[in-house]
Formats: C-alpha cells, structure tokens, sequence
C-alpha cells in the first residue's frame, strides 16, 4: 500500500516564529533540520542534561533511507554502520545452531545498522549550528495564547512559541499535558531491557541470538570497538511490574538470567558495571488524536512501535519529513496536523500490526521441548539450501517495505 500525496504552494505561518521541539532523540533532531531549512527558528529541548550517547542498534528502511538521502547524511549514517554481518542462534552452551546472513531469509541485520547514540549524533551535528540546544529541562505547562503558546519550564521560566512539536518519546511528559485522555498504552506481554557490556576478543561483528527457559530472549550484537550490545526480553503476563523495594531492576533482571546458559551468565556478570541502562514494558503508543491546539506529537511520543518491528526509526524519519512539510505547505497549523496525521497514521498503524501479544508469546518459548522445536525451525530456515530457495521472497520484501511508503513532495 501507498500513500500518494498532492501539495499545494502556500505558505502563511511565518517562518522566522519559534517552534519548540520536546525531545533531542531522532524525531525532534530531524524535524529541526527541515524546519530550520524552511526557514523557521527551532529551539529544542532536552530533559537529560547533556547529549545521550547511548542506545541500542537501530536500523533504517525504506522510506526513512529516503529522507537520510534528501537530507545529504548518507554518508555520515554509513560511515557509523555497525558492520554487523548477520545473525546467528546460539544454544545454551554458546554453541551456533543456525546462521542467517544480512539480508538473507529471516535475519536480524539489514543492510542500514547504526547505533541509535551514533544516529542522534549524526542529527545532532548536523543541526546545531542552525537550532538552538538546551539540555535538562522540560517542558512543566502549556497555556494558548491568540497567535501562539505560552510554556512554562521546569525552572519556572516562560516563553511563548508558535507551535509545541512533542518529540520526547514513548513515556513523553509533554504529551500527557495535553492528550492524556486520547492516548493509551498498548502492552504487547513483555517486559525489555537493554544496555551495554565491555566487548570481549570472541566477539566478532554477527549478531547473536539464545532462547532461554522461562522465556527469555537475549541478543548480543556489534557496539563499537569497546562495546557490546545487550537486548533481552521476557513474556510477563501483568502489565504492572511489582517488586519489592529492596531489589533493583538489575536484580530482577538477573532472576531472569539466572540458569539461562553461557552467553546469560557472562551478562549477569557484568550487570553490575552497567551505567546506561532501561527497562521496562514493551508497549506500543496508540493515541486517537495526534494533535490538540499548537501540540502535535511525533515519532515514539505518537507511534511508537516498540523495537521488536524495526519500524520505530523510519517512522520518525518519516513523521519529521512529513509535519515539517505540511507546517510549510498549509494555510494553517490546523490543516498541518490534520493533514500530517491523514498521511502518517495508516503507515504508522500498519507497523504496529506486525506484533500482538499473541505473537509475542510464540516468539517467547518458555519450554525446553519448545525451545528444541524452535532449534530445529531455525536450522531448517539457516540451511544454505533453504538461504538460497528464499531469497527471492528476502528481496521482494525489501522491495516491498521500499513501496510500502512514497513520501510527499514539499518544493
């Protein structure tokens, strides 16, 4: 399915009025080097108190490749590629199962895969001279005003902007000032931590993948020269996570690591050196209402998918190529947003379609009988003979997802 999209040429809000960005992550970054190339004064914050480095491996498709092109940082992006060669399953022992090649029939690796700290960097660079930065602080009220905005900051400070574009996330403060009703968490079953260990010499540029009892997944892959990255993920039945005071979200984790074999317990030794560390429910962001006065949402703080499609960093691409057109190209903020979410939210819908609960519970086999199954379905599907049967369907779902989007044109 594709989206197609006529423009028109007007442009009436003024281009030198302020807008302010609530988020310095991808989406907010993005949407500041459209808007500042329209002309607009963009000023972003930021609630962490410097720049964040860290996060995990993203990877860019389609339509969002698109827009890194139109923005002339291809070569920046590529030259942070991760290097990584593909994935590979392992057993308990460590021992590889089956080995799916980038781009091959069901691997985890495409061809676009960049740290997310890497990739905000690149944006960041690339927009700092033309935006103004301010780190740690956020946005504490929102008051309209008749031509604008008036936002109170955490310090107390005010400043009025002509529009509030709500970048800041899946968790976004911003948004619940003003669409909390109309917005509501989607939880897919699980629960998701994610972070880095020190690299080890057997560590080499392929992702790799264990199924544990009870559940647990765990991913290792390429982080740097230094660096590893670590994603795992578990089926928890209730969304409230309950835990008694006493233990930290990294003594949960370890219940979860504990008995899992040899790649679990190298994590579960080095969990206490971890600094840059999140966890916490895999949940999509399912708002019926994208905007409400001079507010609109973008990115996570809209859409977000969770990290299990590979969605989530296109769709920011996208969503911050799109709302910067349509602020320059409508009559009004109104038609802007209207308009912005007419063509967003049906590619943003699909995505999150790919994962339920129920999808989430058959990837998560908790079993030793299962985990056996999912074993043999993986040396099935890694075998060289069934790489080469199906990789004409691996190359027409890369054309696929490259169609499945046609961005606008806004000059």
């Amino acid at each position: 399915m594709v989206v197609e999209i006529t423009t028109t040429k007007a442009l009436s809000m003024e281009p030198r009025k302020k807008i302010l960005i609530c988020g310095g992550g991808i989406a907010g970054p993005a949407c500041a080097w459209w808007l500042t190339k329209y002309g607009f004064s963009v000023v972003v914050v930021e609630k962490a108190s410097t720049f964040r480095d860290g996060g995990q491996n993203v990877d860019v498709k389609g339509a969002g490749q698109q827009v890194i092109n139109l923005m002339g940082l291809t070569e920046q992006i590529e030259a942070r590629n991760t290097l990584e060669c593909g994935q590979k399953w392992l057993d308990a022992a460590g021992k590889v199962v089956a080995v799916f090649p980038k781009g091959g029939f069901g691997s985890l690796t495409s061809d676009f895969e960049i740290l997310r700290g890497d990739f905000a960097r690149v944006l960041f660079d690339a927009t700092r001279s033309t935006c103004e930065y301010r780190f740690g602080t956020s946005v504490a009220g929102i008051e309209e005003i008749e031509d604008g905005v008036r936002v109170t900051f955490v310090d107390g400070s005010t400043e009025e902007f002509e529009l509030i574009i709500c970048a800041d996330g899946l968790s976004s403060s911003t948004r619940d000032l003003a669409l909390a009703q109309e917005t509501r968490l989607r939880y897919l079953g699980a629960y998701m931590a994610f972070f880095k260990i020190p690299r080890r010499p057997e560590d080499d540029f392929w992702a790799c993948s264990v199924n544990g009892i009870g559940g647990t997944m765990i991913h290792l892959r390429p982080g740097g020269p230094t660096e590893t990255t670590v994603l795992i993920t578990y089926p928890v039945s209730d969304f409230v996570l309950q835990r008694p005071s006493t233990l930290s979200r990294q003594d949960m984790l370890r219940t979860v690591l504990k008995g899992r074999g040899a790649v679990a317990e190298r994590i579960f030794d080095e969990l206490d050196e971890v600094q840059d560390f999140y966890f916490g429910p895999m949940s999509q962001v399912q708002a019926s209402a994208w905007s409400k006065g001079r507010l609109v949402l973008l990115g996570d703080a809209a859409h977000c998918p969770t990290p299990f499609t590979g969605k989530g960093t296109a769709l920011a691409l996208v969503g911050a190529y799109v709302l910067a057109g349509e602020i320059k190209m409508r009559s009004t903020h109104v038609k802007a947003f209207q308009t912005y979410e007419s063509i967003l939210r049906p590619y943003a819908e699909r995505s999150q379609q790919e994962l339920s609960p129920r999808l989430i519970r058959l990837m998560h086999v908790k079993t030793r009988f299962g985990i056996f199954v999912a074993r043999i379905v993986q040396r099935f599907f890694g075998s060289m003979l069934m790489q080469a049967l199906l990789k004409p369907s691996a190359a027409a779902k890369a054309r696929k997802i490259d169609e499945d989007f046609v961005l606008p044109v806004y000059w």
